[in-house]
Formats: C-alpha cells, sequence, structure tokens
C-alpha cells in the first residue's frame, strides 16, 4: 500500500480518473451517437482530460476545503 503523505493526491486521482472519463463518454455520446463512444480517439481525448483536470484537482481541493469549512458552521 502508499504511504500516508501520498493520501491527498490518489485521492484525487481516483475522483478524476471516473469523472473525466464519464464526462467524455457523455460528449462523445452527444456528439456522435452511441456507436462512436469506445474509440481510440474518445481514449486520446480522454488521456487529455485526465492530464488537464488532475493538476487543477490538486490546486483547486485546498480552497474548496478553506471555503467550505467557512461556509459550515462549526460544532
Amino acid at each position: 500500500m502508499f504511504n500516508q503523505r501520498y493520501r491527498r493526491y490518489i485521492q484525487s486521482f481516483l475522483l478524476v480518473w471516473p469523472m473525466t472519463g464519464l464526462v467524455c463518454a457523455i460528449n462523445k455520446t452527444v456528439a456522435k451517437g452511441l456507436g462512436g463512444v469506445l474509440t481510440v480517439d474518445t481514449l486520446k481525448k480522454w488521456g487529455i482530460s485526465l492530464a488537464v483536470a488532475f493538476p487543477v484537482v490538486l490546486f483547486m481541493q485546498p480552497l474548496a476545503m478553506k471555503a467550505t469549512n467557512r461556509l459550515v458552521k462549526s460544532k
């Protein structure tokens, strides 16, 4: 298993991976219908989406946590 210090990166990756795949599949389905969903082109675009989304999530996650902590009442 992984060291505890990698928790943030692993959690972010596990969130981003299915979300980008789902968004790519939906976009491809809307554009080309169900027949064109699982193609090499889709997988390439999913890879690009993943490469963009993962660093963005790593950057935005601490900001979102701070904003959430400000909006949620403490006990």
